[in-house]
C-alpha cells in the first residue's frame, strides 16, 4: 500500500502489513524478501505467555542466530506498538515466537500459537 503524507515536501512511503494467524516456534523467514524495517506491530496471544523474537538474516538458526529484538507478551492479551521512525534491518525480516526468553537457545514451542500484525518498508 502506498501512503502520501501532505505537508512541505510531500513523498510516497510504501508499507505493507503481513498477518500471521498461526505464529509457533517455526522461524518465518524473510518476511520482506529484502531489507526493510518495522514501524508497527500487534500480537495476539491464546492460553500462553509468548516471546516473539525477530532477527536481521535471511535465514536465521533458533538457537544460534542473536534477535536483533525480543518483545514479551502475557496469556490471553493484545500488545501493540507504533515505531514512526522504524526498526531497520539490513537483511532482511525473520521471527519465531517461543515459550521462554531465559536462554537464547531455548526454542520451546509456545502453548498456544498468537497472531500478529506486521508493518513494513
Amino acid at each position: 500500500m502506498a501512503i502520501t503524507r501532505g505537508g512541505s515536501g510531500r513523498r510516497t512511503l510504501a508499507y505493507s502489513v503481513t498477518v500471521d494467524t498461526a505464529v509457533t516456534n517455526t522461524m518465518v523467514t524473510d518476511v520482506t524478501g529484502r531489507a526493510g524495517g518495522i514501524y508497527g506491530l500487534e500480537v495476539i496471544t491464546g492460553g500462553g505467555a509468548v516471546f516473539l523474537r525477530f532477527y536481521d538474516a535471511l535465514v536465521p538458526v533458533a538457537g544460534t542466530t542473536v534477535p536483533v529484538m525480543t518483545f514479551m507478551v502475557p496469556a490471553s492479551s493484545t500488545f501493540s506498538t507504533i515505531i514512526p521512525e522504524g526498526i531497520g534491518f539490513t537483511n532482511s525480516i525473520s521471527y519465531c515466537a517461543t515459550k521462554h526468553d531465559s536462554n537464547p537457545s531455548e526454542n520451546t514451542a509456545p502453548d498456544a500459537t498468537c497472531t500478529i500484525y506486521l508493518t513494513t518498508s
